[in-house]
């Protein structure tokens, strides 16, 4: 009569309420290839250490690595864990099309480091798509169940990621992204140039990086103010930056 109800399993002592399984989304990628490669080799050395941006995060439960059943906590709560999937510079040989990106599992003693590097990186009690991140095996614990292999921990350091990136990226690759279907691309553009306030604290210089980044978007005819808004900079900086090129450079450029 209640045979459809209530129905539970047996894990670690406990009688654990048997979960529906949901759907998990997979790339046409993954499946061809078997799934992304692990970051790391289980023969790797304490110290080894690597690197990249993150293209996905999400929380898991912990599964048994043969029988794929959920794991618990000896009190009822299912074990966690952070997957990420991240593009790195890894390349193996023997795999077709590999495109760098590999998946970490963050689990028992390293996520708290994970929360700890997240915060001191200013985003939050995790990283976001985007960031990037360096993951490295810094220490093994010795396990507290006889006959289990010592707890790999590893430390993290992360590094937010431009909120604006995908913006400036768009516009790099296309001048008129953007603008109107009919609008016609403007040649030269003249902006009056900032007021001079004495009174306040110089603006931070931009990078060389961001110098040139700013002159490129200038030559293919975006705003001040779309430039600073794509870069994330202050209108006072972007103004800078095209007043030093006129000032020092051997061609004479449109003003701002």
């Amino acid at each position: 009569m209640y045979g459809n109800q209530n129905q539970y399993q047996q894990q670690n002592g406990f009688q654990q309420p048997q979960q529906a399984a949901s759907p998990v989304e997979m790339s046409l990628d993954s499946v061809m290839q078997g799934g992304s490669p692990g970051l790391f080799d289980k023969n790797d050395p304490v110290g080894t250490s690597h690197q990249g941006e993150i293209t996905g995060i999400e929380a898991q439960q912990q599964t048994d690595f043969q029988t794929g059943v959920p794991l618990f906590y000896p009190n009822g709560n299912p074990k966690p864990q952070v997957v990420i999937h991240l593009k790195t510079g890894l390349r193996d040989p023997e795999r077709n099309y590999d495109d760098g990106v590999r998946v970490f599992y963050c689990k028992g003693y390293s996520i708290p480091n994970l929360r700890a590097a997240s915060q001191q990186a200013g985003v939050g009690n995790f990283p976001r798509v985007g960031d990037t991140i360096r993951i490295t095996f810094s220490e093994t614990k010795p396990s507290q169940t006889r006959g289990f292999a010592d707890a790999k921990i590893y430390s993290f350091q992360i590094t937010p990621g431009n909120p604006n990136k995908a913006g400036l990226e768009q516009a790099m690759s296309d001048p008129y992204a953007g603008q109107q279907p009919n609008a016609m691309p403007q040649t030269t553009q003249s902006y009056a140039p900032a007021p001079q306030q004495p009174a306040q604290a110089a603006s931070q210089p931009v990078t060389a990086q961001q110098a040139t980044q700013i002159l490129q978007l200038k030559a293919i005819g975006k705003t001040p103010q779309d430039i600073a808004g794509m870069m994330g900079l202050t209108l006072e900086q972007v103004l800078a930056v095209g007043q030093s090129s006129q000032q020092g450079g051997q061609q004479p450029e449109p003003e701002f």
